[in-house]
């Protein structure tokens, strides 16, 4: 279930056309459903070809959160239609986020590895960034919970988990993969 109050709204700053490319483009994986779902612009550093500085990009997209993962679904170029998976994050590697912004509003969203910068966030009637952060981490709290509650029913039923977790990254896997699919650490 999506959790949109006003989802023509918080669309606003995206086409139907572009909003249904990201969804296509998503890659959903098996039980995995979108949970929550922003059109945002994603703050990134490069090097200036002109001045030779570090110079901040804003890129446009749809930052998405499952049950599973943080996805944000990047348009490929300006003036471009189609939108590519930029980020994907597991759910359990998310360890803070922190909102900010006097005039243009955004959400920091910190990992076990980088910090990743979401902002315009107030497009058109969004909620306001506080309100944005609290289902962020309602949400979080309620994946978490559901997770340890299936585990620990798992643990006193005495079955074998069907997902295993990277003690590098933290991603999920299938517990009969021998490598992890977020980093490619030997699972052991």
């Amino acid at each position: 279930m999506i959790n949109l109050k006003h989802k023509d709204d918080i669309m606003k700053g995206m086409t139907d056309k572009e909003y249904k490319t990201c969804i296509n483009n998503m890659g959903l994986l098996g039980e995995e459903t979108i949970k929550l779902q922003y059109v945002c612009r994603k703050s990134s550093w490069r090097m200036s070809s002109v001045t030779g500085k570090q110079e901040e990009y804003l890129n446009k997209g749809l930052l998405v959160f499952t049950n599973e993962n943080l996805i944000f679904m990047q348009q490929d170029g300006a003036f471009s239609s189609n939108y590519s998976q930029a980020l994907r994050i597991p759910i359990e590697q998310i360890v803070g986020i922190f909102t900010g912004g006097a005039i243009l509003k955004h959400v920091v969203i910190k990992t076990t590895h980088e910090e990743h910068k979401f902002g315009y966030f107030n497009i058109g009637k969004n909620p306001p960034i506080h309100q944005i952060r609290a289902d962020i981490e309602e949400l979080l709290k309620t994946v978490r919970a559901e997770r340890k509650r299936s585990a620990q029913e798992s643990l006193t039923k005495g079955t074998v988990p069907a997902m295993i977790f990277c003690k590098y990254c933290g991603a999920r896997n299938k517990a009969d993969q021998s490598r992890c699919a977020n980093c490619g650490a030997v699972l052991t």
